[in-house]
């Protein structure tokens, strides 16, 4: 019972609180779907390619390390834990990790939920049929 009326009676508790990360997301979706192809153009200007192949290189490691672990690739992980000031050209970062997974390791980097921007790894390369060798 009182925490019901703690609930009722002050509006910054618990109901509120949760729904104050979704309104942060959804601030920060806008923020990034508003940001035009000449914003992160201008944004990699500033920045030399080695500082952004050393991102690329580092996400590619915590993607690869997540999945290993069977854990979720999620962009706010991302964000927090290797890009951090390089928020901004972000988009361009995770376009560059794709095409490296592909290429390099066979694999493609598929989003699952596009609200929360979670991502897996799925194996591109195709099963060559045949006998293993027995060791």
């Amino acid at each position: 019972m009182s925490q019901r009326k703690r609930i009722r009676g002050n509006p910054s508790t618990a109901p509120e609180a949760s729904q104050q990360p979704d309104a942060h997301d959804s601030e920060d979706d806008l923020l990034s779907q508003a940001q035009t192809a000449t914003q992160v153009q201008r944004n990699l200007e500033k920045l030399t390619p080695e500082q952004i192949e050393q991102k690329v290189s580092e996400v590619v490691q915590f993607i690869l390390i997540k999945d290993q672990k069977k854990l979720p690739i999620k962009r706010a992980d991302i964000v927090k834990n290797v890009l951090k000031e390089y928020k901004s050209i972000y988009a361009e970062i995770l376009n560059r990790v794709s095409q490296i997974l592909k290429q390099v390791f066979g694999l493609k980097l598929v989003e699952i939920d596009v609200k929360n921007h979670v991502y897996i790894v799925v194996n591109r390369l195709e099963h060559q049929g045949g006998d293993c060798m027995k060791v």
